[in-house]
């Protein structure tokens, strides 16, 4: 059987329930974006800091299988393993060379299959913020096309995401969000793995 995908609107629940990791992982990430403006470009050039917080919601933790950095630079790492607390990493670029990134994680579902969940977001001065997922078996992620989800983030123009594989029972739902200030954009990527 085919895995099917299914792209939705968030509801209003998944969207405060994204708002409220935000709020509350906000802290966690304050000494990275201090400690590393001045490595990509100090005061002195318009930057893009990104704070990101992933949650899993799944029996068990999800395992970091792969990434892809497009443009930007990883000041905190993905994290790995991955569970039900919210977990963060942050990013920077100078403004005009953006943010583009994915990652994939592996695990099983409620039913024990081995699945992945992948989301892939950018932000950049040329082309907006945008959001691409997908979600399913594990066969689904053991030769990633790299060049085929760039071009599918690229063509999204999306800010908030649900994705759901209707095979697996997975998902994967995620929202991004900035502020843009004269020498600094601030944006927050919330993203939620279940299944």
């Amino acid at each position: 059987m085919a895995s099917s995908t299914t792209h939705v609107e968030l509801s209003s629940l998944q969207k405060a329930e994204l708002d409220e990791m935000i709020k509350e992982a906000e802290p966690i990430l304050a000494e990275y974006k201090v400690q590393h403006v001045t490595e990509v470009g100090g005061a002195v050039l318009p930057l893009i800091v990104l704070e990101g917080y992933l949650r899993a919601v799944t029996l068990r933790p999800l395992t970091l299988f792969d990434s892809k950095l497009w443009a930007g630079k990883i000041v905190k790492d993905y994290p790995n393993p991955l569970d039900g607390s919210i977990s963060t990493f942050a990013q920077i670029s100078v403004k005009d060379d953006g943010i583009m990134s994915a990652v994939v994680y592996t695990g099983k579902n409620i039913a024990g299959v081995e699945c992945g969940w992948l989301l892939a977001w950018a932000d950049s001065k040329a082309n907006g913020k945008r959001l691409y997922a997908e979600c399913g078996v594990i066969s689904k992620f053991n030769c990633i096309d790299w060049e085929r989800i760039e071009e599918k983030l690229i063509n999204s123009g999306l800010l908030a995401i649900i994705v759901i594989d209707g095979e697996t029972g997975t998902s994967v739902y995620a929202k991004l969000t900035g502020v843009d200030f004269p020498m600094q954009t601030q944006d927050q990527l919330a993203a939620i793995f279940s299944g």
